[in-house]
């Protein structure tokens, strides 16, 4: 049994810990409650930010379907401008790309392609825009830029499109022992069904035949 001198002895500590120390806990509980409430406040922030960004590409969309090109690009001008940190802008611009490939507006293409890679949170969009761009750039005679995208270490899933791409701008450079052996390994890393064998496949025999040693 404890004792009452005991316990107001504990009770004597508590209270001179409390006048120490309480302000300090009262202040980091705040701090806590406010740390919690701000992180709430944020994840639905967030949460607002990508259903927003969904349905301006859901009616970009399905202003393309319709062919409202104006209305399109005012849906995609805005995602790029508005909501440019979530995965759907970097979707729009290679829509606002292939957008203006169609309506004969090259510079503009190239700009949106330039934005979805400087800009873009998907690693897939940013892969799929360099690789038009630099399409877009050897088509223009800008190898030295074209390689340069090319250039890239970490290919993973477009293996075959940047082996591709290396043939392609091998070719231009009148390297066809090199072009073929691009091509080649292009082929190797598509899956066997792919319907895009064919593509390559007529590539490699637009080079002929390799040269006897």
């Amino acid at each position: 049994m404890v004792s009452a001198y005991t316990e107001q002895e504990e009770l004597e500590k508590l209270a001179a810990w409390w006048k120490e120390y309480g302000n300090s806990v009262i202040a980091g509980i705040l701090l806590g409650v406010a740390l919690l409430a701000g992180v709430r406040y944020w994840t639905h922030y967030q949460e607002e930010r990508r259903e927003g960004a969904a349905a301006l590409y859901e009616q970009m969309l399905q202003d393309l379907r319709q062919h409202k090109a104006e209305a399109a690009r005012g849906s995609g001008a805005k995602l790029l401008g508005d909501y440019a940190a979530t995965p759907y802008a970097g979707l729009a611009a290679l829509m606002l790309a292939r957008q203006s490939i169609e309506a004969g507006d090259r510079p503009a293409a190239r700009a949106h392609l330039q934005w979805a890679l400087e800009h873009a949170a998907d690693p897939a969009i940013v892969h799929a825009a360099r690789l038009r761009l630099a399409r877009m750039l050897v088509d223009a005679g800008e190898l030295d830029a074209a390689a340069a995208l090319a250039n890239v270490k970490e290919t993973a899933g477009f293996e075959a499109e940047y082996q591709e791409l290396r043939g392609d701008l091998l070719a231009k450079q009148g390297k066809r022992a090199e072009a073929r052996a691009a091509y080649a390994a292009a082929l190797k890393d598509l899956p066997s069904g792919s319907p895009y064998r064919p593509v390559l496949a007529a590539k490699l025999d637009d080079l002929g035949a390799e040269p006897a040693p």
